[in-house]
């Protein structure tokens, strides 16, 4: 396994070089890693047991049959992994801007305010048309709908 590293975006040369010699202190002489090992090289890499990034990889792993993973594989799947719990704090981010009631969802009001402050002049029909095409209730946004819609890939036909 001694290869160049490659760069990512996600990791630094040195953050690289931990995941390299955390996976090879638990690789077996083929190269590979068992579940059982990934798990105690993500502790090592300072993982927190719990960590939902942990279970995700496995999950993904054990759907596709199989019962250990290459370095590459592993780079991979947790640089997927954690650019997904990115995104998901920059739409909280997000989120936090669009909530001001005490429920904590994104309201007609909200909305129109922002629209407002940010200098946009969205009719109220226009807001009230966005509420509820994104409002599983038809008034107000929670958190889980909001993020799907923040997530959800838009394709041009």
């Amino acid at each position: 396994m001694s290869r160049v590293l490659k760069y990512t975006p996600e990791f630094n040369k040195e953050e690289l070089y931990s995941i390299e010699k955390a996976f090879k202190l638990f690789a077996d002489r083929n190269g590979m890693m068992n579940l059982n090992n990934m798990v105690i090289a993500m502790k090592e890499l300072k993982f927190d047991e719990s960590e939902p990034v942990i279970y995700d990889i496995i999950a993904e792993i054990e759907s596709e049959n199989k019962e250990s993973l290459s370095y590459d594989d592993f780079v991979d799947r947790l640089t997927e992994k954690l650019q997904d719990r990115e995104s998901q704090k920059c739409t909280e981010r997000v989120f936090d801007l669009f909530t001001e009631d005490p429920k904590g969802t994104v309201t007609f009001e909200v909305l129109k305010k922002v629209h407002q402050d940010i200098g946009e002049n969205a009719s109220d029909e226009d807001l009230q048309r966005l509420i509820k095409s994104g409002a599983s209730n038809g008034t107000d946004i929670p958190y889980e709908e909001f993020h799907s819609i923040m997530v959800k890939d838009i394709s041009l036909k």
